[in-house]
């Protein structure tokens, strides 16, 4: 059984509960402008991986940048996964490099960073779904983990857009006045999601690099949208901040401190990570 057409009419989110509710096995495979293609990949109602040909991120170089593997040995694991036919997340576990679950929380970060991206492009994205057994199948994780956060943060988005306008799609810091006295009188938390708006990325890549859940940054970055901090690119004729708030860079035990947080039930603030471009978080 396959189906096809487009993602705006058919949503990600719908999809994956196709997917959730009947326990299928298969592929769904998304196309995006610019010939980036994702392909999910189900398995007896969980999600059995993912594929990004676009993703910022894979899991040697993440596991590289959160200081949990060094550069030498990231290369020689890499070579091993070519020589003996192993993936990288068994290799590392195998060594002792992280425990399963430790590898799991981050492969479950690289999936969400993927699937914020299609859900923030479904206008532009197509797909074709293929039921079916699949080869994919070394993580499972439910699909309804993702399909919460997914739904909800897109209502996140959906207000954000309300709040600014539709026409924008990358996010500046737009604070009038004293930029300097605003960015002091925030909070913390608000803080910590301001450092990753750079004028480069969309409210989804903010929310995939914060160090809050996507829903909760994306909540934030309403707020700061409503007081005037931030807005679209281009919005207004001043040119955008290049200013980003940074944090000290955690070393390898704060790291794994992290992920183990990861699992604490009523922990809802992760330590900040490192952010792929400057010293901050990911989330």
């Amino acid at each position: 059984m396959s189906a096809s057409g487009s993602l705006e009419t058919l949503h990600l989110a719908e999809l994956l509960q196709v997917g959730a509710l009947f326990r299928k096995m298969g592929s769904i495979r998304l196309l995006f402008p610019g010939q980036r293609a994702m392909v999910v990949y189900l398995h007896d109602g969980a999600l059995s991986g993912l594929a990004d040909s676009g993703r910022a991120w894979q899991l040697g170089d993440l596991l590289a940048s959160l200081g949990l593997i060094n550069s030498v040995d990231r290369q020689r694991l890499l070579t091993e996964c070519t020589t003996r036919g192993k993936r990288l997340g068994q290799l590392v576990v195998e060594q002792g490099y992280l425990t399963k679950r430790e590898v799991e929380i981050v492969l479950r970060r690289l999936m969400m960073q993927s699937l914020l991206y299609a859900a923030e492009n479904e206008a532009d994205a197509t797909f074709e779904m293929h039921l079916g057994p699949v080869s994919q199948t070394s993580v499972m994780f439910p699909i309804t983990d993702f399909l919460i956060e997914l739904t909800s943060a897109s209502d996140e988005l959906d207000r954000l857009r309300r709040i600014l306008g539709s026409t924008g799609r990358t996010l500046w810091v737009a604070a009038h006045g004293d930029e300097t006295g605003t960015i002091r009188d925030l909070p913390y938390r608000k803080v910590q999601v301001l450092a990753h708006v750079d004028g480069q990325k969309s409210p989804m890549e903010v929310a995939a690099t914060s160090p809050f859940s996507p829903t909760e940054t994306l909540s934030i970055l309403c707020e700061l949208a409503r007081s005037g901090v931030i807005d679209w690119v281009g919005h207004t004729p001043k040119p955008p901040l290049a200013r980003v708030v940074t944090f000290p860079v955690a070393g390898r035990d704060s790291e794994k401190r992290t992920i183990a947080a990861a699992e604490a039930p009523e922990t809802d603030v992760e330590a900040p990570e490192r952010e792929r471009r400057e010293p901050g978080s990911v989330w």
